[in-house]
């Protein structure tokens, strides 16, 4: 169940108030942490609607390597059948299947993880650099940084107030 104070932000966003009024609106010491964090972690409406269809290339492509990633355990199934193996083979979807949640509401989270996550099975899994795969993976690592860049800009992250 999401958090209220994060469903009232959101909503407040996509109103199209900006972070600082929605911060000063909900500032107090004890949810101050999680208010940040919130702030932080959501884009504004305005860079929604520039970077929608961005975006919803962006989390095409990882639905398309996913399901890509289903087939091959279906393969494994109809080979090898059903043991212990086959519960590990469905880690990485599961993963997936959660950045592309996190994509498509916009959470710079989703963002990080696609990033570092898509990195690190160029470097573990042989199979990731092969052609195709590792230009879509490439892509998909391009197309992260570029959108986690335009969509949270440095220069609007709230900090920690200095008391």
């Amino acid at each position: 169940m999401a958090d209220s104070l994060e469903k009232q932000i959101d909503a407040m966003l996509q109103n199209g108030e900006s972070k600082p009024s929605i911060f000063t609106k909900f500032d107090n010491p004890t949810s101050r942490a999680r208010l940040i964090f919130f702030l932080n972690n959501k884009s504004t409406l305005s860079r929604r609607r520039k970077y929608m269809w961005i975006n919803l290339f962006l989390g095409i492509v990882l639905l398309a390597m996913t399901i890509k990633l289903l087939l091959g355990v279906a393969d494994t199934i109809s080979v090898g059948g059903v043991g212990l193996y086959l519960l590990a083979l469905f880690i990485v979807p599961t993963i997936n299947f959660y950045i592309l949640r996190e994509l498509f509401l916009f959470h710079r989270t989703g963002y990080q993880f696609l990033v570092v996550l898509t990195g690190l099975a160029l470097i573990v899994y042989p199979h990731n650099r092969i052609m195709p795969d590792i230009l879509i993976n490439l892509g998909m690592i391009g197309l992260g940084v570029y959108l986690y860049l335009k969509l949270f800009p440095k220069n609007e992250i709230i900090k920690f107030p200095k008391e």
